[in-house]
């Protein structure tokens, strides 16, 4: 005890505050300290103000608050003293408090709109504590809100059926209320941010704007007709039209009544063939084809749509416009028995005409996925910059051929079956891994190049890599690279930031910290099977955040451990969307694999084969990742494809 108070007799200038005291009192001794030295003090100071900020309407306050006072967290209370042999209540019962804190900052978070920045912690943590219905209702939320209904109502039936076989109880009252809520797609349930009114379908041309108004005030919805509107997946063409007023294209004035026109004139048009305008999307007006005929024929009328509304704003002075076209299948929610009923449509292809849209040149009428193979043999197409976009110059007049130039060297069949194993593996959660064999120069890495353009819109994450001496990718090598780090710096700080982004601050998070932390060995000849765990597990993760697509070229010559990476990850029983695509030589590969993808869940081989008159093979292109450079280069980072 002299000696303590000694030391803190001469810590001088270094303390800040009052010094600590150590003072004697019954039964023993008395530390007094500053409480702005003890991070328990701080954190129950920050959470106290968060929760405050919370209650009183304050989400993105409350969310920095408690995420400050979570920072004061790096790993269990007192770990040393509990390796030891001690077990206090009171480290319990903190431990409760900090799972507390977490889900209060995740509500936080979702009352911001901030859904998909917190989805990865809310399922690592789930799968920690997957009783606390509290978590596993902020989980569903999260996912029904960033369109992955279908799981959100798994984790309802995974916490069901946990409580029932273990407990005998039933899901609290507000868990049961929230599965009804996601299943009848109850608006309350849409994420907190500024969004254009749904607009109904508009049949007839509106009244005129009064004076001193820019635009006419929305209608109200019509009453439902004798059946309640309902949310089906259909079979649908979506139409996109955006119009830019006279100030936002950097006119002298703004002309409300030219503005006006316009979209009143979408209206019309849209109308004309067969369509209903089923609202807003950021300033963009949706229209949907095919509700009452299915999508025979939807396509072309979304493009008839287009073109004559080309027609009627080319012949007046007014606001530019984009379209976009796009088909396929979306959920859409409306009354089949009331025509002037609502209709609302969502899902990936209304997100494929947006992104679309946004690159469109004004004026200008493009089509995208099956809309470009729908018309091709109605429509005058134009190839455009962006893989499997097509332009719209016309529609054909008897006798004229679809002769398109075929970009893809002749494999657009093949792209589009790979395209589709994506949108299968998104869909499903499940890893697939497509291997793609031919013989030098018939084509691979052209055919993987046009893959990666196609789905340059899409929101997923792109790593392309190449096996063979000459690259020297190690196993640890490509992990690294699937998870954003560079390949040659074993103690970057960048490691802790991307673990605590998709696996929280909880149990997992720590765990895979210290078997990846500082002093891990790099190569993969060194690297431990834990270490190889976590690599493997932070990879699933990062997945679930974001779907990845990992491309290796010439997996026949990579070295055995990529290949067994390779295996490991398309076999992963885990759901999580991960598409891995392989192209090799056939005879060199299975000659060193001859059960190469045998007895996998989602595996799919394709033979391409070197089409008459086709090109040989163009040189490496520079959005591959070149050989890592682990002592020439050794702060050198690899180039990686980050689409979305």
């Amino acid at each position: 005890m002299w000696g303590l108070r000694a030391l803190f007799a001469d810590g001088g200038g270094a303390v800040r505050g009052p010094r600590p005291e150590l003072v004697t009192q019954t039964p023993g001794y008395l530390l007094r300290v500053d409480p702005d030295t003890v991070d328990l003090h701080r954190f129950n100071r920050r959470v106290a103000e968060g929760r405050a900020r919370l209650s009183a309407g304050q989400p993105a306050q409350a969310a920095a608050l408690l995420g400050a006072g979570l920072e004061e967290w790096h790993g269990p209370a007192l770990a040393d003293l509990a390796e030891a042999g001690t077990d206090w209540p009171e480290l319990t019962a903190l431990s409760q408090l900090r799972l507390d804190v977490m889900e209060d900052r995740f509500e936080a978070e979702l009352r911001s709109g901030h859904h998909h920045s917190v989805l990865g912690e809310l399922v690592s943590l789930a799968e920690e504590e997957p009783l606390r219905e509290r978590l596993c209702g902020q989980l569903m939320l999260a996912l029904y809100r960033c369109g992955r209904q279908a799981e959100a109502l798994e984790v309802f039936s995974r916490v069901r059926r946990s409580l029932v076989e273990e407990h005998g109880l039933e899901p609290s009252r507000e868990l049961q209320l929230l599965q009804q809520n996601i299943l009848v797609h109850d608006p309350a349930l849409a994420a907190p941010a500024t969004v254009a009114p749904v607009l109904p379908a508009v049949h007839t041309r509106p009244e005129p704007p009064e004076p001193q108004r820019a635009l006419p005030e929305p209608a109200a919805p019509r009453a439902a007709g004798p059946a309640a509107p309902h949310t089906e997946r259909r079979s649908v063409a979506v139409l996109l039209v955006g119009v830019r007023t006279a100030e936002e294209t950097g006119a002298e004035a703004r002309s409300s009544r030219a503005l006006y026109d316009a979209v009143a004139a979408v209206a019309d048009c849209v109308e004309e063939f067969g369509g209903t305008v089923a609202g807003s999307l950021g300033g963009s007006t949706v229209a949907v084809f095919g509700l009452g005929t299915g999508r025979d024929g939807a396509s072309l009328h979304a493009v008839r749509a287009a073109l004559a509304l080309r027609a009627r704003l080319s012949q007046v002075p007014g606001p530019t416009w984009h379209a976009a076209v796009s088909a396929g299948e979306a959920l859409v929610r409306h009354n089949p028995y009331d025509a002037s009923a609502p209709v609302r449509v969502v899902g990936r292809l209304v997100d494929e005409a947006r992104s679309l849209l946004t690159g469109v040149p004004a004026g200008e009428i493009q089509l995208t996925g099956e809309a470009v193979r729908d018309t091709a043999d109605l429509v005058r197409q134009l190839p455009t910059e962006r893989a499997g976009v097509r332009a719209v110059a016309g529609l054909r007049t008897a006798g004229q051929a679809a002769a398109l130039p075929d970009p893809s060297g002749g494999f657009e069949a093949e792209l589009g079956l790979v395209t589709g194993l994506l949108a299968r593996s998104r869909r499903l959660d499940a890893p697939h891994l497509v291997n793609l064999l031919g013989g030098q120069g018939v084509g691979k890495t052209r055919f993987l190049t046009d893959f990666v353009r196609r789905i340059q819109d899409e929101a997923v994450r792109v790593v392309r890599v190449r096996g063979g001496d000459v690259a020297g990718w190690t196993v640890c090598d490509v992990l690294r690279a699937c998870c954003g780090l560079p390949v040659s710096d074993t103690a970057d700080s960048r490691l802790t930031g991307v673990v605590r982004r998709v696996a929280g601050r909880g149990e997992t998070a720590e765990r895979l910290l210290r078997r990846l932390g500082p002093g891990r060995p790099h190569r993969s000849g060194d690297q431990g099977a834990e270490a190889f765990d976590a690599w493997c597990e932070l990879l699933v993760l990062l997945a679930r955040e974001q779907p990845l697509v990992l491309c290796v070229d010439d997996a026949h010559a990579a070295e055995d451990a990529v290949l067994d990476l390779v295996e490991r990850l398309a076999s992963v029983p885990h759901e999580v969307p991960l598409l891995i695509v392989a192209l090799a030589r056939p005879a060199d590969l299975l000659e060193r694999r001859p059960r190469w993808g045998t007895g996998l869940r989602h595996s799919v081989t394709l033979t391409l084969e070197r089409l008459p008159g086709a090109t040989a093979e163009p040189a490496l292109d520079a959005g591959w990742l070149g050989a890592p450079a682990h002592e020439e280069q050794p702060a050198a980072v690899p180039r990686t494809d980050i689409r979305g």
